[in-house]
């Protein structure tokens, strides 16, 4: 983590014009993905690694980013190299937690997912062009730790849908956020999900997640059941075997209907504000770079209203899906992020 001021304060300035075209080039000729958008994003984003941000929304969640060095080291690129000669781009999935992944066949699919393909293309233009060289290898973990561990000992290269932490940040590299969250709870009707209201009452929470963390340093009278992923905690709370279920709030609205259609989504404030990224290990910043290239442009593709992107993103969480969030509050979330970890504003 090499970043520096000099590199935060260029990455700001920067402005949306000089960075991402509005699809077309001057000439007309090339569209949105072209090599030259890739260069300008990547120039844009590279420098991003030790600044931070808050972004708050209508789910009062926040967003991190920050300044990178410029230069990678040998094993960043032994790292790409590895993921290009081998074929398959390795990511921890833990569960099947909906909106970011639902196991689907053999397969994975899921907010979470979306972004991975987005990274995989991403890779798979600069290194391989030929389509369909590089597939996406799912790693099922049954834990949040045990998934770090696979990034950790270099058994997996990405984990995405995951949760900024403080603590996490120390060993491991964060993308930009392609969502956002807070902490809440699904609780009985008429348990408002205060730290008042909580106290004395069992709560589940999945071990090792951030959610857990907060609730239980800011809701300590409660008693907490914990659960070693988020398949068991969900059906938990299905069979009634616990009233209230912890967690981040996207995952608790998008299982709600499933699991729990009686239960009320609190408190109206969350518990805790957190961006939603795709994690590396330090080793790979080049993978990083990529996959923030990669985050960057499907969120300009959505702002711009391609079709694809449109329906690969709302079906998850926008309207009509589980989470239900409106297409322009998704849109101002990605201004914000891309106006505010690259200078991007629209003219």
């Amino acid at each position: 983590m090499q970043g520096t001021t000099e590199n935060c304060s260029a990455v700001l300035r920067c402005s949306y014009l000089s960075v991402i075209p509005f699809g077309r080039d001057r000439l007309g000729a090339r569209p949105l993905g072209s090599a030259v958008f890739r260069q300008r994003l990547r120039l844009a984003l590279v420098g991003m690694r030790s600044c931070s941000l808050l972004l708050l929304t209508a789910l009062g969640a926040g967003a991190l980013a920050g300044c990178q060095s410029a230069q990678s080291s040998p094993s960043s690129a032994v790292a790409i190299d590895s993921i290009v000669q081998r074929g398959t781009l390795r990511a921890v999935v833990v569960g099947s937690a909906l909106p970011y992944l639902e196991k689907s066949g053999d397969g994975y699919q899921g907010l979470g997912v979306t972004v991975l393909e987005a990274i995989r293309a991403e890779i798979q233009e600069a290194y391989d062009p030929k389509e369909g060289r590089l597939k996406l290898e799912p790693i099922p973990v049954v834990s949040v730790s045990e998934g770090l561990e696979k990034l950790r000992s270099g058994q997996a290269d990405i984990a995405c849908g995951v949760v900024f932490n403080w603590e996490r940040e120390k060993t491991f590299d964060y993308t930009i956020p392609f969502a956002q969250s807070g902490v809440r709870v699904l609780a009985p009707e008429g348990n408002n999900g205060t730290p008042e209201a909580l106290a004395g009452q069992v709560v589940g929470v999945v071990q090792d997640s951030v959610a857990a963390q907060k609730l239980k340093a800011l809701a300590p009278e409660a008693s907490y059941k914990v659960f070693a992923d988020p398949a068991a905690a969900l059906a938990a709370l299905q069979s009634g075997a616990i009233k209230i279920l912890g967690g981040d709030t996207l995952w608790l609205r998008g299982n709600q209907e499933a699991v729990a259609p009686k239960s009320s989504l609190v408190p109206a404030i969350p518990y805790g504000k957190a961006g939603m990224g795709c994690l590396t290990a330090e080793s790979s910043p080049k993978l990083r770079n990529f996959s923030n290239i990669a985050i960057g442009r499907l969120m300009q593709r959505y702002l711009d209203g391609d079709a694809a992107t449109l329906k690969s993103i709302n079906q998850w969480v926008g309207p009509g899906s589980a989470v239900n969030l409106p297409s322009e509050l998704i849109a101002n979330y990605y201004r914000m992020v891309l106006s505010t970890t690259a200078g991007f504003e629209k003219s």
